[in-house]
């Protein structure tokens, strides 16, 4: 009797190990088969489970493939882990600090700009009142800063000399009516009469139309008492140096001694009249030159053998400064 309970004891121990057994060798040929498709990707192969529901190793039932995917991309070499459902805080951070350092750039830069606008307004009311102070005598009067500035350069332009404009008869030989399309210097000529006055060397010019022994001219002509003619239009050629009528003005000089030597009223009339014509036609005192300089003739006959007295007249029309009258010092 208690051989047969051991016995049967021991048939039942034998199931057990077997069935236990055979679900080990399951489970394990399950896993291999589930590692074998996980690494190979295939989708078509059947995956098969235990089923824990009933205790007969031999019931299978077939895994929802929908199930299983999900899983087999995760588990996936090389692929990137999901992060949307994850949780990490990390990226929603990074979002907030850039726009937080984005906000603060944002402010700078207007703070920049509201400092650069204060700064130019101040420098605008300081220059303003620095202006006001320094033009106290204008404040009050009604003139806009052009006004004054306009006034001021009028002031230091150099005005003509006074002139007697007596226009000579239109003549083949001493006013040919030729335009001066263009003046690139002014030539300074002695009379070679001594003695003789501007209106006296007018005359001899306008003669000429009726002796036609030779023709000259020259636009303006400056008495030994400082006295100014004007003979030809300055839109009018004259004939003064043969080469370059067609683009200089000619002045002609009087004197009284036979060295050539001008009077102090020729001297400073020529020197007027010289910087108001390089101002007007924008020469330099290098543009004014002696008849001499062009074809070589002694004119004017003592600027050209003293050298000194030349380049002290050249000195003298570049330092011209207009004289102030009255009305202009107010």
């Amino acid at each position: 009797m208690g051989q047969a309970q051991r016995s049967d004891r021991r048939g039942s121990d034998d199931k057990i190990r077997v069935i236990a057994g055979n679900r080990s060798q399951n489970s394990a040929g399950e896993r291999a088969r589930r590692r074998g498709t996980e690494r190979s990707g295939l989708e078509g192969l059947e995956l098969w489970e235990i089923s824990r529901d009933n205790d007969n190793p031999r019931m299978m039932r077939f895994a929802d493939r929908e199930q299983v995917r999900p899983a087999q991309r995760r588990s996936r070499p090389g692929s990137q882990p999901d992060r949307r459902n994850t949780g990490n805080p990390r990226p929603v951070s990074s979002i907030r600090r850039r726009r937080a350092r984005k906000r603060r750039l944002n402010l700078y830069r207007i703070f920049v700009f509201l400092m650069i606008g204060v700064c130019l307004i101040l420098i605008y009311q300081t220059t303003g009142a620095v202006y006001r102070m320094m033009h106290k005598d204008k404040i009050g009067t009604g003139k806009g800063i052009v006004e004054i500035v306009s006034e001021k350069i009028e002031a230091n332009r150099i005005q003509p000399p006074a002139i007697t404009v007596d226009y000579l008869e239109p003549n083949e030989f001493s006013r040919p009516g030729t335009e001066l399309k263009k003046i690139k210097s002014v030539f300074v000529h002695y009379t070679a009469n001594p003695g003789t006055s501007a209106a006296q060397n007018r005359s001899y010019f306008a003669g000429l139309a009726e002796t036609q022994e030779r023709s000259a001219s020259a636009h303006f002509i400056i008495g030994y008492e400082g006295e100014l003619i004007q003979c030809i239009p300055l839109e009018e050629q004259a004939y003064a140096v043969a080469t370059r009528n067609e683009d200089s003005v000619s002045i002609e000089c009087c004197y009284l001694d036979e060295d050539g030597k001008f009077t102090q009223e020729t001297y400073d009339t020529l020197v007027h009249t010289l910087a108001w014509l390089t101002q007007e036609y924008h020469l330099s005192e290098d543009d004014i030159l002696r008849h001499y300089d062009c074809g070589g003739k002694k004119c004017p006959l003592y600027y050209v053998e003293h050298e000194d007295a030349w380049e002290k007249l050249l000195r003298d029309v570049k330092n011209y400064k207009p004289e102030k009258t009255a009305e202009s010092e107010k």
